[in-house]
C-alpha cells in the first residue's frame, strides 16, 4: 500500500514537472511575440508632432510638421517643405494646394473610386510612355478618402538631369485639394520617408478642428507660397524649384548733376 502511495506521488510530481517543462517554452514564446508585437506597434507611430500643427493656404488648413525634421523657406511651389536635418537634404516632404476637381469638393465612399480615376488619367497623360511607380489608388488616409500614387520626376542640379522618385497621398478638405510629396533621389527614399508623408496627409485638418498657430517664420527668409495644380507632383522639376529665389540688389542711380549755376556759393 505504502508503496503504491509512493508511485502515485511520484507520478504526480512527474506530471507537474511535464507541465512545467511544456509551458515554459510557451512562455518564451509569447514574451518575443509581445516584445516583437511592440516593436511594431512604436514603428507604426504616426512621425508628426500635433502640437506643432500651424495654419496654411491663408488659414484653410493646419499641418503638423514631422517630428525632429527642418521646415525649409515657404516657396512658390508648395505651402510648406521639410528635410531630415540642416544637412540632410533628402528626403524632402512638401505640402502643396489647389482647388479640387470638379464636382468632387466632398470626397465620399461614393465619388471616392471617381477620385483615384481621375488622378490616374493625370498621371497617365502627365508620364505619356513612362510607367508610374505605383498606380494611383483610393485609400484610406487617417480619417480621409484619399489617393496615393508613386511616379518617377527630374531634376537639374548644376545643369546635370538627375532621376528622383516622387511618392504623393492627396486628400479633399473644405473644397481643396491637398497633395502631401516625399520626393528624394532613385533609390534613396525609404518606407519612413513615406510614411512621414503618409502621417501628415492623415493629419491635415481645418484649424479650428487643432490648435494650430500662425507659422513661425522658418530658417532664412519666408516667400509667400503659390497654388500648385492638382497634378502638380507629375512634372519635372528644375534646379530652380529645389532652390530659394534670390535677391536681387537694387540697381543704383547716377546721381543727379546741378545746373553750373545753381551750385553753392
Amino acid at each position: 500500500m505504502t508503496a503504491r502511495v509512493c508511485w502515485l506521488v511520484v507520478g504526480r510530481v512527474l506530471a507537474c514537472l511535464l507541465a512545467l517543462v511544456v509551458m515554459l517554452p510557451a512562455g518564451g514564446c509569447s514574451a518575443k511575440t509581445t516584445t516583437k508585437k511592440s516593436k511594431a506597434a512604436a514603428a507604426d507611430v504616426p512621425a508628426i508632432d500635433p502640437s506643432t500643427a500651424f495654419a496654411v493656404d491663408e488659414g484653410r488648413i493646419a499641418v503638423s510638421s514631422p517630428t525632429g525634421w527642418t521646415r525649409l523657406p515657404r516657396q512658390k511651389d508648395c505651402l510648406v517643405k521639410y528635410q531630415p536635418g540642416p544637412k540632410k537634404s533628402f528626403p524632402k516632404v512638401l505640402v502643396t494646394a489647389a482647388p479640387a476637381p470638379e464636382g468632387l469638393g466632398e470626397i465620399t465612399e461614393e465619388n471616392h473610386k471617381e477620385f483615384a480615376s481621375g488622378i490616374a488619367a493625370g498621371v497617365k497623360q502627365s508620364l505619356g510612355d513612362a510607367s508610374p511607380l505605383q498606380k494611383p489608388a483610393a485609400v484610406k488616409i487617417g480619417d480621409h478618402l484619399g489617393v496615393a500614387w508613386g511616379i518617377p520626376g527630374t531634376i537639374k542640379p548644376d545643369g546635370m538631369q538627375e532621376t528622383i522618385e516622387r511618392w504623393s497621398y492627396a486628400v479633399v478638405i473644405g473644397g481643396r485639394m491637398y497633395t502631401v510629396e516625399a520626393r528624394a533621389p532613385k533609390g534613396k527614399i525609404d518606407a519612413a520617408a513615406k510614411g512621414v508623408a503618409k502621417a501628415m496627409a492623415a493629419a491635415l485638418a481645418p484649424p479650428s478642428a487643432t490648435a494650430a498657430s500662425a507659422p513661425a517664420a522658418a530658417d532664412g527668409e519666408e516667400k509667400p507660397a503659390g497654388e500648385a495644380s492638382p497634378l502638380d507632383a507629375l512634372g519635372s522639376l528644375t534646379a530652380e524649384e529645389e532652390k530659394p529665389a534670390e535677391a536681387k540688389p537694387a540697381e543704383e542711380k547716377p546721381a543727379e548733376e546741378k545746373p553750373a549755376g545753381d551750385a553753392d556759393k
